[in-house]
């Protein structure tokens, strides 16, 4: 397994520093490096495009098909402005139209099809952290299903806020529900995308870090986004709900990036936690590469 020699390769670096003289130190200094490596500012503004041109899209195609206002409700949760003020400028539009519905089906199989760049853009990104190959064309069905669970998650999202109206604990309720949709989304995607060669454990962890952060974001951002919305708006208009849109979505991209930045760092880490993280398989490994290592020393020279 490329984890398991990578996590070998980890151990026996020369400790230089205060950064590679201790456990904790190296796992800093790996964290450093990967965002660094990974270019971390660059790959999440081209992952934000994404969302805004690929995932938005199939959110609002897939509207047609359903209820506008469920819609409308998760764009304004996440994003911090309501898109029914954006329609209403310019009139509504007779979603029961016959031709209207027909442009609704064929509309999102097109948007889908061409919006599987995001997918396409993440497994890039999952493949040079982790050192794996891309997707062919094979298996590109992974990049739709990959593509309608985070449209779909926006969705999830939006109605768990419904569950604030829970007498007493309906914002703690609200906030795991969250945490449990990007939970799986954020497991499911780098499987699909990495085409399951990453072990369970890891995929969970990157799972749960993402999650928790993105949660924590959101909290927060709830909070923030409203008076930077209105602040937006006011000076430049409908150009200003885009360009709070595309910020938002950076700093989200960010956290999706560096959560798999960070937990390939820890994974290879030479404590507890790396070598749980890496699995019992991984280690025999690595202890088997390590006395093959030792037998080839100098006394085979």
């Amino acid at each position: 397994m490329a984890l398991a020699r990578e996590a070998l390769i980890a151990r026996t670096e020369t400790a230089n520093g205060w950064l590679q003289g201790t456990p904790p130190g190296r796992t800093v200094r790996r964290v450093i490096d990967g965002l660094i490596e990974i270019e971390l500012v660059d790959r999440s503004m081209t992952l934000a495009a994404r969302i805004f041109t690929s995932v938005l899209p199939v959110m609002i195609a897939a509207s047609t098909l359903s209820s506008w206002n469920v819609t409308a409700r998760t764009i304004k949760t996440q994003f911090g402005f309501d898109p029914s003020q954006l329609s209403s400028a310019s009139g509504t539009v007779d979603t029961t139209d016959p031709s209207f519905a027909a442009f609704g089906v064929v509309g999102l199989l097109m948007i889908a099809i061409s919006g599987t760049s995001f997918a396409r853009a993440l497994a890039r990104i999952y493949g040079k952290i982790w050192n794996i190959p891309s997707i062919n064309i094979r298996d590109a069905w992974r990049w739709l299903v990959v593509l309608f669970t985070v449209a779909m998650s926006g969705t999830a999202i939006g109605l768990t806020s419904e569950l604030t109206n829970v007498r007493f604990i309906g914002p703690p309720l609200a906030l795991a529900g969250e945490f449990a949709v990007w939970m799986v989304v954020w497991t499911l995607s780098p499987y699909l995308l990495t085409m399951g060669t990453l072990r369970g454990r890891v995929l969970w962890a990157t799972g749960a870090l993402t999650a928790a952060a993105l949660t924590i974001l959101h909290t927060g951002g709830r909070l923030v986004l409203p008076r930077i919305t209105a602040a937006a708006q006011h000076q430049f208009g409908s150009l200003g709900l885009v360009f709070t849109a595309i910020s938002w979505l950076f700093v989200l991209s960010v956290v999706i990036v560096g959560s798999a930045v960070i937990v390939k760092a820890v994974a290879l880490d030479e404590g507890y936690v790396g070598r749980y993280l890496r699995g019992p398989g991984a280690v025999a490994s690595e202890q088997a590469a390590e006395s093959l290592a030792q037998d080839d020393g100098p006394d085979h020279e």
